[in-house]
């Protein structure tokens, strides 16, 4: 099995969405995402920690209502893990959370099922799965996705244990204001 040295020692790269087969081609439900991250359909399966880190945030309620369609609450249910590898793992959409904010978890956990709170509740039951930079504020934009997941699953799903920190610290040279960006796009009221 080849292995990157971009991720912490013993730090094992699991695919997310539960059995590994079940990521299939380009994980996308279209869903009508705009936006680097993947939909990846397997309703009520359990979602796993794609490697060790700290519960970050924890949304436990859902209050995502269509006739406003507020993009801060689009997510529903959601998890958001900063991983030993620095960077930032998002789930949305999850039916059930089986973590807390702050607490440790390992690589391979189980943190949630894959369901349909937020805007999936009139599309389909699926895991939102975005990965980006570890930003101070909290914010939306980047939070949702940064980079395409897709390689990433596909390796997890091999058994390779690549980690996206070197994809995302390019990301920060090229674009290093982008969470005070999106943060004040939020607080301006636009979908940052």
């Amino acid at each position: 099995m080849r292995e990157r040295q971009d991720h912490p020692q013993g730090n094992r790269h699991q695919v997310p969405g539960g059995l590994q087969e079940e990521v299939a081609g380009d994980a996308r439900c279209g869903c009508g995402i705009d936006y680097p991250a993947a939909d990846i359909t397997n309703c009520r399966r359990q979602v796993r920690a794609p490697i060790s880190g700290v519960i970050f945030d924890v949304r436990r309620v859902d209050t995502w209502d269509k006739k406003v369609d507020d993009p801060g609450t689009r997510g529903g249910l959601t998890i958001t893990l900063h991983g030993d590898d620095f960077v930032r793992y998002y789930f949305s959409h999850l039916g059930r959370l089986m973590v807390k904010k702050g607490q440790r978890v390992e690589s391979g956990q189980k943190i949630g099922t894959v369901g349909d709170s937020g805007n999936a509740k009139v599309t389909l039951c699926h895991l939102h799965f975005g990965i980006s930079r570890i930003c101070p504020m909290s914010e939306q934009n980047l939070l949702r996705g940064e980079i395409w997941p897709q390689r990433y699953l596909d390796a997890w799903k091999k058994g390779v244990n690549l980690s996206p920190n070197r994809e995302v610290q390019r990301k920060i040279k090229r674009e290093p204001a982008a969470c005070l960006e999106a943060a004040a796009a939020q607080r301006r009221g636009g979908d940052g």
